[in-house]
């Protein structure tokens, strides 16, 4: 029997992927022991790219030298918005406005609220950042699980995807950063996978159709690895098989993929799945005994996760996802430490301000800001991350706020924390993502529980409060009861002027309500967008409280 050609690519990929992801991991290692010569390279490189463009003449910022002290007097902190009258001139120009190299795509973010945003995805920075980055984090999973690339089945991957794009601005397409179609050059986004007929575009464009190709595919297979970003893409996996169990199970009896010709009947296989399927708590596991390794976000609400990904994975190993967004890469994991990997010297050149600065109250009244660089940094701290791509967008404020857990060999290793300006404030309390999620975890712990999923909105009443829903094994009246006063004490441990709200009158209490396991997770996947599936996020914090009817019907 022939060859298949996606076989025939995954075996002429293979050995050259592998030893491109080596390469990158090295390089990237290199520069984490030498954090100082990395960040200058990248500014050096950042002013060359970028002084012969229109803005940077315009602005007179031509005249800046590698040198980041003249950078940081000379060019102010930005945020997105800041940029967007020179993006809308790129979009006709595609490239000369705030970089000298062409643009290839504009990037969409992925929230799910206002205009989404255009980041330019030039070519420079494609080949010399983004690509890398990527290459480097598959180094290390491939240090750890060189399994992975065993055989073709062995690797489903679910954090890139081919779509099809039918977004364009001017011309140019308008798509996520994990939508890797159509390919640039010889040089972008090649895996060996990269052909799989669970990876291509012909395969389904929304979440739950792309999903079951994935696993009709691969079912039955020796599959050791499934990647993801969002920890809910892994547990929306598993919902999904129980969800169309018995079309599966005919499938695979029938050798069919949804009623069409697809492989060879295989009634001993599906009798194994249906087998593995009909026990109330399987796991993927139980389905692919083979599976070795999974990876996604693990730090901040990401890893309110843990013990779902625990349940369905009992025995596999875990490793982290790189730290990104679609602006650029924080952090990329170079060893399997989950909730703390180096700053990614390499891809970008970052600047930090003490987190208790109201930057963006600095940057509305035009003030300079001082920053500090990667050096300077304390371990225990929380700071703004600022950070000059070499696509074009410099000093850009995100809003995202990252703990310095530790220093190594100069570099510092951090974790996500927050957005900045995620709180609930009614009477200026500003309770923070952290803040709730601690007093969760606390308040459960005195049950003897362990903090999972939860949402947390704001109740507006006489006096107003917030409603809290979290998962329990064993939901009742008696623990919602004990949860709101332990919740409620715990704030007023932890945020001092919560504590004064409350006890002046002008805050009320929090009502905790319990709900069986799953309940959050259902109710999340519900809310998942066509066309933003694998950048889709859990957010605990809610800006209304229409989930607690949802989930508890009152």
């Amino acid at each position: 029997m022939d060859t298949p050609l996606w076989q025939k690519h995954w075996f002429d990929r293979r050995a050259p992927f592998a030893d491109e992801c080596r390469q990158a991991r090295d390089s990237l290692l290199t520069d984490l022991k030498q954090p100082a010569l990395a960040q200058q390279r990248v500014l050096a490189d950042v002013v060359d790219m970028s002084a012969g463009s229109v803005h940077w003449r315009e602005r007179g910022y031509d005249v800046v030298a590698d040198d980041h002290r003249r950078f940081r007097s000379v060019l102010p902190v930005m945020r997105y918005d800041d940029f967007v009258p020179e993006i809308q001139h790129e979009t006709r120009t595609k490239g000369g406005t705030l970089t000298c190299s062409p643009v290839l795509r504009w990037l969409k973010t992925s929230g799910t609220t206002g205009a989404p945003k255009l980041v330019p995805y030039t070519l420079h920075w494609l080949l010399t950042y983004r690509i890398p980055a990527m290459k480097a984090m598959w180094g290390t999973y491939l240090e750890y699980h060189p399994e992975l690339l065993a055989h073709p089945y062995a690797t489903l991957d679910t954090q890139t995807v081919r779509e099809d794009v039918f977004d364009f601005v001017h011309g140019i397409g308008h798509q996520a950063i994990s939508n890797r179609h159509p390919r640039v050059n010889s040089r972008d986004w090649n895996p060996p996978w990269y052909e799989s007929p669970w990876f291509g575009p012909e395969v389904p464009s929304s979440h739950e159709g792309r999903m079951y190709h994935r696993i009709r595919n691969l079912v039955g297979k020796e599959l050791h690895y499934i990647s993801s970003i969002n920890p809910s893409t892994l547990i929306s996996l598993r919902d999904l098989l129980a969800e169309h169990r018995d079309q599966l199970v005919d499938d695979v009896r029938s050798g069919t993929l949804e009623g069409r010709p697809y492989a060879r009947p295989d009634v001993a296989g599906a009798r194994r799945l249906e087998e593995a399927l009909s026990r109330p708590e399987f796991t993927l596991t139980d389905v692919w005994p083979s599976l070795t390794l999974y990876t996604c976000w693990l730090s901040a609400s990401a890893g309110l996760y843990a013990s779902k990904l625990d349940a369905i994975f009992p025995g596999v190993d875990r490793l982290p996802f790189m730290s990104c967004g679609t602006e650029g890469v924080t952090t990329i994991p170079v060893d399997d430490s989950l909730h703390s990997q180096p700053l990614a010297v390499s891809q970008a050149f970052f600047e930090f301000v003490p987190a208790s600065v109201p930057l963006g109250e600095l940057l509305e009244t035009g003030e300079p800001v001082p920053t500090l660089l990667f050096d300077e940094v304390e371990p225990g701290q929380d700071y703004h991350l600022i950070m000059t791509q070499g696509n074009g967008l410099y000093r850009l404020w995100t809003g995202d706020v990252y703990h310095v857990d530790r220093v190594v060999d100069g570099t510092p290793w951090i974790h996500f924390v927050h957005r900045d300006g995620v709180f609930h404030s009614f009477t200026g309390e500003k309770l923070t993502e952290s803040q709730v999620a601690s007093a969760v975890q606390r308040g459960l712990a005195t049950e003897g529980l362990g903090l999972g999923l939860y949402m947390c909105g704001p109740r507006w009443s006489e006096p107003p409060y917030y409603d809290v829903v979290a998962e329990v094994p064993e939901p009742s009246p008696r623990l919602d009861r004990a949860l709101s006063r332990a919740v409620d004490s715990a704030l007023h441990e932890i945020n001092i002027e919560y504590a004064s709200k409350r006890d002046s009158g002008r805050l009320g209490a929090p009502e905790v309500a319990t709900v069986p396991r799953d309940a959050i997770a259902a109710y999340v996947e519900s809310h998942r967008q066509a066309g933003n599936t694998t950048q889709y996020k859990y957010r605990p914090f809610q800006r209304d409280v229409d989930f607690v009817t949802a989930l508890t019907g009152r």
